[in-house]
């Protein structure tokens, strides 16, 4: 009776030891949204000119805002931006895509 009693609370700690279908699911998609963060800073980086300057915020997935240096060495200030492949980076304001798409972009793609 004294070994069940002893045994009992280690079989209790170790069957609490294991991640949870939800928990394993929570982390897959947590690792997924950091590479996808990762991939659209290597894009939007390779559009900018001074890249080593770029600061990113409110990101998610390939969506996000950057601020850079320009070519004068000044920042321009925060723009949003959807880096869809290396060839196809899109900011706010550009002239490849209209506001209408661009707005209509984001909100479908980065919200």
């Amino acid at each position: 009776m004294q070994k069940l009693i002893l045994v009992l609370p280690i079989f209790l700690l170790l069957a609490g030891c294991g991640q949870s279908e939800a928990d394993k699911a929570r982390q897959k998609a947590e690792l997924t949204e950091i590479r996808y963060q990762r991939v659209a800073r290597e894009f939007v980086s390779g559009v900018l000119k001074d890249p080593d300057s770029a600061e990113f915020r409110n990101q998610r997935g390939f969506c996000g805002e950057v601020n850079s240096k320009n070519s004068f060495g000044g920042y321009v200030g925060f723009r949003r931006f959807i880096a869809a492949t290396k060839e196809m980076v899109v900011f706010a304001g550009d002239d490849r895509m209209t506001s209408s798409d661009f707005e209509q972009a984001w909100s479908k793609h980065c919200r």
